[in-house]
């Protein structure tokens, strides 16, 4: 036993550490067990986001009981080495418990041991931490020799609290949010909610055609919705479909694992925002959230400078009071040479497909855009049809 850098300790003796020793419907029994459980610390995000990857799983167990545990999603080449990521984790609320950091660092030395030091991958981290609640855990990643990844900015969020009545939540709206709300209210939206795929297929449809109207390309939202086919029942996604007028206007899908909600997907088309759809979806999920016993609701990432029409909307429904709430980031360990050289050249070469794939859509768009230029008018279009007549009958050239 000693005293890590949370001042808890570390590797008690009743701690035991299991690797690979859980299978998908065990995996969710254990998820069942954490209030920071995550869709992406789920069996089915990293199988099928992340197809190619293999899936493993570390728990770390006091007494019998799973205090921490997390999903590692790893890339190998045979005999050279690779990656293993790890997608918001580990997860160390036990449910009704709170944070057990003692938990946490037993997690982080294992996931070190086994997949840095045993494996020989470079091991890669975005923990599921804000930066209010996480200098300790810097400093604990720092103590493993894990750095921080400056070119990977930190995700960013607003999160509403669900611990009021409704009367509470909607009072807590910002003035303008709630004006929005109201105005939704009377406009005769239909809401249709469920989980099945033909809505949340319809909701992609109204993604594709938001992004071409913005002129964005983000994630592509029908990943979620294989995910949300694959989920078990009692954890599937929630979807809200607005209809204005026997059309689909507008679509949020939200998760739920642990005691926080999250937007997957959200999209509004010209016709939904003229009846301020996305006011009311957002309204109803927040009080499904609420309703199955989620205490916060984040609002899945903001940007004040790229998209400060999105950033604005969110801020409202977080509160009157919103605090934007950054996670910690990205850290990894510097991992075995052959690692590092194979994760650098792999992301070296796929920035820079990236690169050319712009390039390429850029091109096709101006091609599919060109016009031939315009011919310089001639005298005759220009000129009186009558004085045109006179001019067209006279003689050119020398006399």
């Amino acid at each position: 036993m000693y005293t890590d850098a949370l001042g808890g300790d570390v590797l008690c003796p009743a701690s035991s550490i299991e690797i690979d020793r859980v299978d998908r419907s065990g995996w969710y029994a254990i998820l069942d067990g954490f209030d920071d459980a995550n869709i992406f610390q789920t069996w089915d995000y990293g199988r099928i986001a992340h197809a190619g990857r293999e899936l493993s799983h570390l728990v770390v167990r006091r007494d019998g009981r799973p205090v921490a545990a997390v999903q590692v999603l790893l890339r190998r080449v045979p005999g050279i080495g690779g990656l293993a990521l790890v997608m918001w984790g580990p997860m160390w609320h036990p449910r009704g418990q709170g944070p057990d950091h003692a938990a946490l660092m037993t997690a982080l030395h294992a996931l070190k041991a086994e997949y840095t030091d045993r494996r020989g991958l470079l091991l890669r981290l975005l923990p599921h931490v804000s930066q209010a609640d996480g200098e300790a855990v810097t400093a604990a990643l720092a103590s493993l020799g894990m750095r921080f990844r400056e070119e990977k900015a930190p995700y960013r969020t607003f999160i509403t609290d669900l611990n009021a009545d409704e009367a509470g939540l909607r009072s807590n709206l910002s003035h303008h949010w709630r004006r929005g709300l109201n105005k939704a209210e009377r406009m005769g939206i239909e809401v249709v909610e469920g989980s099945h795929t033909e809505l949340l297929e319809t909701i992609d449809d109204i993604f594709v055609e938001t992004q071409r109207r913005k002129g964005f390309k983000a994630y592509d939202s029908r990943t979620f919705t294989r995910i949300n086919e694959a989920l078990p029942t009692r954890r599937k996604m929630r979807a809200f479909l607005a209809m204005h007028e026997g059309r689909p206007v507008a679509g949020v899908v939200v998760s739920l694992f642990g005691t926080t909600g999250q937007m997957q997907n959200s999209a509004t088309l010209e016709a939904g925002l003229r009846v301020n759809a996305a006011y009311l979806l957002q309204w109803r999920a927040l009080l499904w959230i609420k309703a199955n016993g989620g205490l916060r609701y984040d609002l899945h990432g903001v940007n004040a400078q790229t998209n400060p029409g999105v950033y604005q909307f969110k801020r409202g429904l977080a509160g009157k009071h919103p605090v934007e709430t950054v996670h910690l980031g990205t850290f990894e360990t510097p991992g075995p040479l052959p690692s590092r050289l194979l994760v650098q050249g792999g992301e070296s070469m796929r920035a820079q497909a990236d690169r050319w794939k712009t390039q390429a859509g850029a091109m096709v768009n101006r091609l599919r855009n060109w016009k031939p230029p315009q011919a310089e008018p001639t005298p005759t279009e220009e000129m009186d049809p009558a004085d045109a007549a006179v001019l067209a009958k006279a003689p050119t050239g020398p006399a």
